[in-house]
């Protein structure tokens, strides 16, 4: 078995590892000890889709499904270093992997952007376009919301847990929408295969998070909050 060969099938792996982890995680009482447990085998496989993918986009891997796994694995991360900044609104600074991981990203989507507005710009409504322009324009906003959110003075009590919950979700919604694409062949057009899954993921998560927001509005306090942990 070649190196290419082998980087795919352990890429299809940790693939089918996130998409299997991600809903049961959700499934579970959220804060108890399934819901950590299977969040870091979400964050795991993400993770190890990520490095996979990155390896073979050096022997011809698809640069689209790189990309979708490099957005994944930066919202997973999001979504998790959120656990451990729950301090934000009583003075507590991001740490350095924080500030590192996000300007790292807010370069390769403003790249990422560039590049798809160009090729829109000469005409290419393809995928090649679509997919760069979609999610580096995605990518900016979210570096852009938590850059923000680090150096504003004045923080919701409970931001951590809408960080952490749009973090995680997004990751989903960015995985299933590379598994659509690599194999939902049926549904066209073919930038439809990439971008189905956020035309209906992202509202949902705005409406779940909004659900929670409204909750805290009127001074409920959801039984989970006291199991939420790192470990």
């Amino acid at each position: 078995m070649d190196l290419h060969t082998l980087l795919l099938k352990v890429h299809t792996a940790a693939g089918a590892f996130a998409l299997g982890a991600a809903p049961l995680a959700m499934a579970v009482a959220k804060g108890g000890r399934w819901h950590r447990r299977w969040g870091l085998v979400f964050l795991g496989a993400i993770t190890l889709t990520c490095i996979s993918a990155l390896l073979a986009g050096l022997e011809g891997f698809d640069p689209l499904l790189v990309l979708v796994a490099l957005f994944s694995f930066h919202l997973a991360a999001t979504g998790y270093r959120g656990l451990y900044l729950k301090g934000l609104h009583k003075g507590q600074r991001p740490g350095r992997w924080d500030l590192l991981m996000h300007g790292a990203a807010g370069v390769v989507y403003t790249g990422l952007l560039l590049w798809g507005v160009v090729h829109l710009l000469h005409g290419d409504g393809g995928p090649a376009a679509l997919i760069p322009t979609t999610f580096g324009a995605l990518g900016c906003v979210v570096v852009l919301l938590q850059v923000r959110r680090f150096h504003r003075n004045h923080h919701d009590k409970q931001e951590w847990l809408y960080i952490h919950m749009g973090g995680f979700l997004g990751s989903y919604i960015a995985t299933v929408s590379a598994f659509s694409a690599a194999n939902l062949d049926m549904i066209e057009p073919a930038w439809l295969r990439w971008l189905w899954p956020l035309l209906v993921g992202v509202p949902l998560v705005l409406v779940w998070t909004r659900h929670y927001r409204n909750r805290f509005d009127r001074g409920e306090r959801p039984g989970f909050l006291g199991r939420l942990r790192i470990r």
